[in-house]
């Protein structure tokens, strides 16, 4: 029997080139299935409303307002719109709160009525030390906030921002009226809001899913990834010998 001649066994290196193609091959298969998803989902999630995914075009989330005759301190004279009334801890005191339809909030002291909202500062700075657990740290600059901080803080108003001194440079944002925490912000965070702006390509308010800009990119994506599916398809030598057939 003859043997095969030297010239016609395939090299080392062209056979590692047909395993490397063949592995691109399927590597592109596999990953061009999570990509067209992606996108495929992207444009889907643009197109759809916001306000319609959380039914809030049929549904309302107004609180419903107490009876005025509902039993409440004495002090309380003005009941009219009242939501809630509330006892809670408010830098280690206790304080109600009293909470309106129209979204407003005031903190009393629970004896006299006497109203201590919006916070002073001292109350600001103690709720804020409550709160850390972090490693040990201190409080580095307090001020009161009422207009949105780019993306980073948008309300409600009056709020306090107060800045700690980790390396991460934290910021919380306490709530003048409540008392209650409202967004804890930090340098981790800014560079996060920044990718997410990159992701959904809302560059300004960083809250836009259903931007123009992100829909067409996604059905962009998913024609190119479905035209780049076939191309791939052509290419296997099965289909290929069966098309010649």
């Amino acid at each position: 029997m003859a043997s095969v001649p030297a010239s016609r066994k395939p090299s080392r290196k062209l056979r590692l080139h047909i395993f490397g193609s063949k592995l691109h091959k399927w590597l592109a298969l596999v990953v061009g299935v999570q990509v067209l998803l992606w996108m495929g989902t992207g444009a889907i999630m643009s197109f759809l409303k916001i306000e319609q995914v959380r039914s809030e075009h049929v549904i309302s989330r107004e609180a419903e307002t107490l009876d005025p005759e509902f039993p409440a301190p004495q002090w309380l004279v003005d009941r009219q719109g009242i939501v809630a009334v509330t006892t809670k801890s408010v830098a280690g005191r206790p304080l109600v709160q009293v909470e309106r339809s129209d979204g407003s909030m005031t903190l009393h002291e629970t004896e006299t009525g006497t109203r201590v909202s919006p916070l002073p500062l001292a109350d600001a700075q103690a709720i804020a030390s409550r709160a850390w657990t972090g490693p040990e740290t201190s409080i580095t600059g307090a001020k009161l906030i009422e207009r949105p901080i780019g993306t980073e803080f948008r309300g409600p108003f009056p709020a306090w921002q107060i800045t700690f001194s980790d390396p991460d440079a934290t910021r919380l944002y306490i709530d003048a009226s409540s008392g209650a925490i409202l967004a804890a912000r930090s340098d981790t965070w800014r560079f996060f809001d920044f990718v997410w702006g990159l992701h959904i390509m809302d560059w300004t308010q960083r809250d836009r899913i259903n931007s123009w800009w992100l829909l067409l990119f996604g059905i962009g994506g998913t024609v190119i990834a479905l035209s780049g599916f076939v191309l791939l398809a052509n290419r296997f030598p099965k289909l290929r010998r069966r098309k010649v057939r």
